[in-house]
């Protein structure tokens, strides 16, 4: 029974010893962070979030869409627009960006491209207006 209990730390030293040392060692600490990602939040979450942590809030509806209202202070980008990634790379990456559309679907996809241009806090708002206005938030006209 010892040898078998001392077999199987010795299995566990060994497999410890290998994940420490399979890391890349020649990149820097911070080279090794974890990927951005796209932080899937419900409107309840963005409400509160816009208050506490600013940033910028960008409506990527279409127009006929935004004409019903929009959240107070946000920048619409027309995802369909011409030149909807070159609007998009304009934007301050040091800051949040909280992106929503009518239900969810363009602005997750619209979030993704966010990343793709190196932005690094990213939240698709899921729901969307509908949710929003669901909740019986405030919205606001287009200036």
């Amino acid at each position: 029974m010892k040898k078998v209990i001392l077999g199987i730390m010795l299995v566990l030293s060994f497999s410890i010893f290998i994940a420490c040392a399979g890391g890349d060692s020649e990149k820097p600490a911070s080279a090794q962070t974890e990927a951005a990602t796209v932080n899937d939040i419900d409107v309840g979450a963005f409400k509160k979030l816009k208050e506490e942590k600013p940033g910028i809030i960008v409506d990527v509806r279409t127009p006929s869409e935004v004409a019903s209202g929009i959240v107070e202070g946000a920048v619409v980008i027309d995802i369909y627009g011409d030149d909807f990634k070159g609007e998009i790379s304009k934007l301050d990456k040091t800051i949040p960006i909280y992106v929503y559309c009518k239900s969810g679907g363009r602005s997750s996809n619209a979030s993704k491209q966010l990343l793709d241009l190196g932005y690094t806090q990213v939240y698709n708002v899921m729901g969307g207006m509908t949710s929003w206005k669901a909740k019986g938030y405030p919205t606001v006209a287009v200036k």
